[in-house]
């Protein structure tokens, strides 16, 4: 084969691909969908199970992707280990009248989360998490 042609190909098929995953990946969650902000509510929960920096992404996105989540933010709290997972939590603004807390939970599985607070908010707004630990 050519080598020009692979030098040249290479590039487009690598711009391609991140194009795409730029146009069908939401990074700001759900912001598109329409929420009532008389029944928005902020739940912090704790995570357990999570053991490594990906695992904070893969609940991130997961509850992303769920009809009704408005923004999500998710991170590890502390840098102990202990039985082999490190202290997770996370924080979700959602309308509480397309999601609850159970579908929520169940949307994570098979990490499992555990709910600390919820109460109602007025804002959409969330402070980011740590997603990394060191040892």
């Amino acid at each position: 084969m050519n080598k020009k042609l692979i030098f040249i190909a290479i590039p487009l098929v690598l711009v391609g691909i991140i194009g795409f995953r730029l146009i069908t990946n939401n990074p700001s969650g759900n912001s598109t969908q329409a929420f009532d902000m008389n029944s928005l509510r902020h739940v912090a929960m704790k995570i357990d199970d999570m053991y490594c920096a990906s695992c904070p992404y893969n609940v991130e996105n997961a509850l992303k992707d769920t009809s009704g989540v408005v923004n999500v933010t998710v991170g590890f709290v502390g840098k102990e280990i202990i039985n082999g997972t490190v202290e997770g939590r996370g924080e979700v603004i959602y309308d509480s009248t397309k999601i609850n807390l159970d579908k929520m939970i169940q949307t994570i599985l098979p990490y499992k989360g555990v709910v600390l607070d919820d109460q109602a908010t007025t804002s959409t707004e969330l402070a980011p998490l740590s997603k990394t630990f060191g040892l």
